[in-house]
């Protein structure tokens, strides 16, 4: 208990504008790390990419920052110190950051589909698509079971067995009935012999 007590003297002996600073610092991150994490694509305007000057990689960094330095002002380093502290460790966090997110994000493109994988690929109607309206589909793709919107030029029942002819958006395609096999043609019968009963 006295540590924490000590750690809070130290905060109010003339450094609690710094750590304050600090503290400020380091929420205003961690704000811009949840929002930039939750509500995707909200601050695209200001995003750089990918690349790790990221808007999720810029507030990780300055998250950590922030925190890290004011610990270090609570545990009696000097300003100097703890934003040194500070710098290392948001550098070491906004790397990882940039990490995750890259693994993320080729995680995400490696089970999308593109167009060109998906014309001609069959699969089932799980929803029965409506003439001029949507259905859903379901298909196997690289071992994986995706569903998709589905419309076609013609009402298909559930349970029909359908070939996607044009993909409309990364969500939904264009679908056709895949069409059974025509049976064999059955052998013509030949003609009755006439009876002398018919002449």
């Amino acid at each position: 208990m006295d540590g924490i007590m000590d750690w809070f003297d130290r905060l109010l002996d003339g450094s609690i504008v710094t750590g304050g600073v600090f503290l400020i610092i380091g929420i205003v991150g961690g704000v811009l790390l949840l929002i930039s994490l939750l509500l995707d694509g909200i601050f695209d305007a200001f995003d750089f990419g990918d690349g790790p000057l990221s808007l999720t990689t810029i507030a990780a960094f300055t998250a950590i920052f922030g925190f890290t330095a004011f610990a270090s002002v609570g545990a009696g380093m000097s300003t100097p110190a703890s934003a040194l502290v500070g710098s290392l460790a948001g550098v070491v966090g906004g790397a990882a950051a940039w990490w995750l997110s890259r693994l993320i994000r080729s995680a995400e493109s490696t089970t999308a589909v593109s167009g060109d994988d998906l014309v001609g690929a069959l699969g089932s109607v799980v929803l029965a698509i409506p003439q001029q309206g949507l259905g859903e589909v379901a298909l196997t793709r690289h071992g994986e079971r995706i569903s998709l919107s589905a419309t076609a030029a013609e009402p298909i029942p559930r349970g029909t067995a359908v070939r996607v002819v044009q993909v409309v958006t990364s969500t939904s395609v264009r679908v056709e009935p895949v069409e059974p096999a025509a049976p064999a043609a059955p052998a013509p019968t030949p003609d009755p012999a006439p009876t002398p009963d018919s002449e």
